[in-house]
Formats: structure tokens, sequence, C-alpha cells
């Protein structure tokens, strides 16, 4: 059996590390934001034959006169595809999918859905969601200081709250942090 009081200097140590280190990622590499946050193009392409392979697909995109500089090939499904790409205008948008269709011709090439996200409405939620979270760790606080608010002899019931904060987001911040270097790897 683990006596974890006895060894929890070790826990803290592992803890700090974790914490740490997802600071670092988050600082020097950032995270990997999708089309929503950033603006882009998404594309949902669907072939009736064989799927070709993704590199093949971003190497023809990539290749092409549309002047790409950043294309990300997704597979989905058994033989779908998501491009993401920079924002399109209507007229790249319709050469984007006619060097596609023209390439691969035979496996018959079918767009599903196109969205476009341009950079001023990903800011915008970006904003809104950084509000969402500052109100709901408000909300969190305020709710955990009312639960408590009976238990404040030796400790004040905030502070509670602000506790629960804190652990929230080192668990929040190692996950984040994880999830940055798997963008970057």
């Amino acid at each position: 059996m683990i006596n974890i009081i006895q060894n929890r200097k070790y826990f803290f140590i592992f803890s700090g590390i974790l914490v740490a280190a997802s600071i670092g990622v988050l600082f020097f590499w950032g995270l990997n934001m999708g089309i929503d946050f950033t603006g882009g193009s998404l594309s949902e392409v669907s072939f009736t034959g064989e799927r070709p392979g993704g590199q093949e697909v971003k190497n023809l995109l990539l290749g092409s006169e549309l002047g790409l500089q950043e294309v990300k090939v997704q597979p989905s499904g058994d033989k779908e595809f998501l491009i993401r790409m920079r924002v399109l205008s209507e007229d790249e948008h319709q050469k984007m999918l006619e060097v596609v269709k023209e390439a691969y011709s035979e496996r018959g090439v079918v767009e599903n859905r196109f969205e476009s996200i341009g950079p001023v409405i990903g800011a915008e939620l970006k904003n809104k969601a950084w509000e969402a979270i500052t109100i709901a760790l408000i909300v969190i606080i305020l709710y955990i200081a009312y639960t408590f608010r009976k238990v404040s002899k030796p400790v004040a019931s905030w502070k509670y709250g602000v506790s629960a904060i804190v652990a929230l987001a080192h668990d929040i911040l190692i996950v984040t942090g994880i999830f940055a270097a798997m963008g970057i790897f």
C-alpha cells in the first residue's frame, strides 16, 4: 500500500514538473488552434471509388496554382477527407475543387460541405471563450463559498472556492500542455 501523506513531497515534485513542462510547451510552442479560432476554410470531400493517400492530396493542392502555403488533409470515415487551408474566395474554392476533381476523376469526387471562417470571427470566438471561462470560474468560487459558508471557522469559505479553482487550473494546465505537445510532435 502506498502511504500518500508520507510520500507527498514526491507527488508535489512530480506535479510541479508536469506543470512547469506544460507552461514551457505552451509558452514556446503554444496551442495549434483550429480554423474556428484562427480563420480559414474547411472542405469535406468524399470519393465514390478508392480514397487516395492524404499526402498525395496535400502535395496536389500545394503544387497547384492556388498559392496555398499550408494545407492540412485529414482522413474522415472510409472515403472522405477534411481539407483545411487559409480563407478561400469563392473563385479559389471552385479552382481548388476543380483541381481535385481533375486529378481524381476516375474515383468520383464529391464535395459534401465547404465552410469558411474569417479571422475576425475567429478572434471574436476566442474573446467570447475567455469571457465564458472567467464567468464560469467566478460562479464556481461563489458557489463553493456559499456551500461552505457554515464551515468558516478555521478557514474563510471563499478560500475553499479559490483552492478548488487552483486545483482545476492545475489539472487543465497539465492536459492542455499535453495537447500542445501532441500538436507539435
